[in-house]
């Protein structure tokens, strides 16, 4: 398995895998930003998309976007294979950016919540309809 920044020669497949693995009714996906596939672009020319590889078939994909007055750094959205569900990929994945706390918003009402406590992220607070996360 290679897990590595997306490289520009990948801006397709990316845009592709995010398109069949994130939709409009998904609860999770609470802004069009996420399924904009010029947004897609522009993040990994500033490199900030992680992919996971594995057969040179893309299995796993997040964005991110580092707050440097903060000092963390923001999930923004992600996607993992069904076949590799479960196996804390995207926690191996985090890791090539883990220098600095990593948060996540997810609407309250979403039942993804239960995947981040289930998978070791922190509550950290209740803000305007959104429960924020940290890794």
């Amino acid at each position: 398995m290679e897990i590595s920044l997306a490289k520009t020669t990948q801006i397709q497949s990316v845009i592709s895998f995010f398109d069949h693995y994130l939709s409009r009714d998904n609860p999770a996906i609470y802004s069009d930003e996420f399924l904009c596939p010029l947004g897609i672009k522009a993040a990994i020319l500033r490199k900030q998309i992680v992919v996971a590889i594995v057969d040179n078939q893309l299995i796993g994909a997040y964005r991110f976007y580092p707050k440097k007055t903060q000092g963390r750094i923001s999930l923004y959205q992600f996607a993992i294979s069904e076949k590799y569900r479960g196996q804390g990929l995207l926690k191996m994945m985090l890791q090539t950016v883990h220098e600095s706390p990593i948060t996540s918003l997810c609407p309250i009402d979403c039942n993804l919540n239960e995947y981040y406590r289930k998978s070791g992220w922190r509550l950290h607070e209740k803000t305007k309809g959104f429960y924020v996360w940290i890794f």
